[in-house]
């Protein structure tokens, strides 16, 4: 879990938006929001593009590298 997405959520949260905001104005992917959720696989780079331009935010606002070997990962 090298990329945590934790801080999108913390944003959502405090701007009284829902996950359901962002697959209602289209901009992001079911799929993609539930990969992001659960800290699994890969995000393709429109999905940050999206979600930053939507939140009018930098892409370190919802996203963060957890280095594994510090976690023991």
């Amino acid at each position: 879990m090298p990329m945590s997405y934790e801080k999108l959520f913390r944003l959502l949260d405090k701007r009284e938006l829902t996950m359901y905001s962002l697959r209602r104005d289209k901009v992001i992917g079911t799929a993609t929001l539930e990969k992001m959720r659960k800290n699994e696989g890969h995000i393709d780079t429109r999905s940050i593009e999206n979600l930053c331009k939507y939140l009018n935010c930098q892409p370190g606002d919802i996203m963060e590298y957890i280095d594994d070997t510090e976690t023991g990962g």
